[in-house]
C-alpha cells in the first residue's frame, strides 16, 4: 500500500483488503474467553481480587464494544460502494436473522441443558420459561429474567440495532458521515442522561444506547471504502490516543470506576476502535494488519460468532467437572483452567460452527441446508 504523496493519508486500496477483520473478530472473542476463564476462578468482578498482573483481563466488556463497531463497519462495506443504499430492509433483515438465529438458538438450547446442570453451584438461580422465551425472542435485556448464557445479552442488543441501520444509511446518505455521528452520539447522550436521572424512564439503561453510537462510528469508518477515498493519517493517531487513554484511566482510577463509567468508557473505545478499522482497510498500520490476517487469528476469526455463543457452558463444564475438582487454589485453577478451558471451547466451537453455523453461511434455505447436511453424510 503506497501513501499519498505530500496529503497526509494512506490511499485506498482498489479492492479492500479485509481479512484482517476476521482477525479482530478472533481476538475480541478469545479476550473474552479469557475474561470469563478470570471470573470463573475470581467472582468478584469489579473488583479485582486476582493477581495484579491478570488485572489487564477484568475489561471483558470492551470487547463486545469492538464487536458492535465492527459490525457496523463490516455491514457497511456493501452500501458504500453503492450510495450507502441497503438494496431492501426486508431482504436484510432477513439475511441477518438467517445468519445469526439458527446457531443462537442452537446455542440457547446447549446453554439451558447446561445451566441446568451447574447453576445451582456456580450462580444459585434456576431456570425459568421466562427467561428461555426472553432470550428465544432477543428481548433479554429488557426483561428481567435468569440467564441461561451471560453473554447472550449483546446478542439481543446487536439485533436490535440490525432495525436501526436503514435509518443510519438514510442518515448517511442526507447529512454525511460526520453529522451522522454527532446527531447519533447526541441522541445516545440524551438517553443515556435521561435513564439516570428520571427514574420511570431508567430502564433505558438496560438497552445499552452507547452501542448505537459504536455502530455508528463503524458505519462512519468504512466510508474509506469509497473509491477514492484515503485514510487521513490522523485517525491512526486518533486511535492509538483513545486506547491509550483508556488504558491510562483504568490504570489510575482502577476497574470498579471503569466499570460504573462504561458508557463513556464505550464511547472512547469505540472511537478508538473505528479510527484503527478505517486506517486498517486504508492500507495503514501494515504490520498489525499482517499480524490480524495471519491464518491462525483469520482462521478463528471464521468461527469468532460461535465462540462467543458457547464458550460459557464449555467452561462451566470444564471447570465444574474437572478443573474445580482437580484444584483449589485460585492462580493454580486459573492456569489449569486456562490451558483445558481455551482447548475446550475452540475445540467445541469449531464443532458448533461446523454444524450449526457453517450451513447457514452457505445456504440460503432450509431445503439447501438439509440437502448440504445429507450429502455431506453421503460423502462422510
Amino acid at each position: 500500500m503506497t501513501a499519498g504523496v505530500g496529503t497526509g493519508t494512506v490511499a485506498a486500496p482498489a479492492r479492500a483488503r479485509l481479512s484482517h477483520l476476521d482477525g479482530v473478530r478472533a481476538v475480541a472473542a478469545l479476550y473474552v474467553v479469557l475474561h470469563h476463564i478470570w471470573f470463573t476462578v475470581y467472582p468478584t468482578y469489579p473488583v479485582n481480587t486476582g493477581p495484579v498482573f491478570l488485572g489487564w483481563l477484568l475489561y471483558g466488556h470492551l470487547a463486545v464494544a469492538v464487536f458492535i463497531v465492527v459490525s457496523g463497519f463490516s455491514l457497511t462495506v456493501a452500501p458504500a460502494r453503492r450510495g450507502y443504499r441497503l438494496g431492501g430492509v426486508a431482504r436484510f433483515l432477513r439475511r441477518r436473522a438467517w445468519r445469526i438465529l439458527p446457531p443462537y438458538w442452537a446455542a440457547l438450547g446447549l446453554s439451558v441443558l447446561v445451566f441446568g446442570l451447574v447453576t445451582p453451584e456456580l450462580t444459585g438461580r434456576a431456570i425459568t420459561l421466562k427467561g428461555v422465551v426472553a432470550h428465544f425472542f432477543l428481548v433479554q435485556d429488557v426483561v428481567d429474567s435468569p440467564k441461561p448464557n451471560g453473554a447472550f445479552w449483546s446478542i439481543a442488543i446487536e439485533w436490535q440495532i440490525y432495525f436501526l441501520f436503514p435509518l443510519v444509511l438514510l442518515l448517511r446518505r442526507r447529512i454525511g458521515p460526520l453529522w451522522m455521528v454527532v446527531v447519533s452520539t447526541a441522541a445516545v447522550v440524551a438517553a443515556q442522561l435521561v435513564g439516570e436521572n428520571v427514574g420511570p424512564l431508567d430502564g433505558v439503561l438496560n438497552l445499552t444506547p452507547q452501542f448505537l453510537a459504536l455502530f455508528v462510528f463503524g458505519v462512519a469508518a468504512a466510508m474509506v471504502l469509497e473509491e477514492g477515498r484515503t485514510a487521513p493519517r490522523w485517525l491512526g493517531a486518533v486511535g492509538v490516543a483513545c486506547f491509550a487513554a483508556f488504558v491510562v484511566l483504568a490504570a489510575v482510577f482502577g476497574s470498579v470506576w471503569v466499570d460504573r463509567g462504561y458508557f463513556w468508557i464505550d464511547l472512547l473505545v469505540g472511537v478508538g476502535t473505528a479510527a484503527v478499522l478505517a486506517m486498517l482497510a486504508g492500507g495503514g498500520f501494515a504490520p498489525l494488519r499482517a499480524v490480524l490476517a495471519s491464518r491462525v487469528l483469520s482462521g478463528v476469526g471464521l468461527f469468532s460468532y460461535s465462540v462467543y455463543l458457547v464458550h460459557l457452558p464449555l467452561l462451566w463444564l470444564v471447570d465444574h467437572f474437572l478443573v474445580s475438582a482437580l484444584v483449589d487454589d485460585p492462580l493454580p485453577r486459573f492456569g489449569l483452567l486456562l490451558a483445558l478451558g481455551t482447548a475446550a471451547v475452540l475445540g467445541g466451537s469449531y464443532l458448533f460452527h461446523r454444524v450449526f453455523e457453517r450451513p447457514f453461511m452457505e445456504n440460503r434455505s432450509l431445503a439447501e441446508v438439509t440437502a448440504a447436511i445429507r450429502g455431506r453424510r453421503v460423502t462422510t
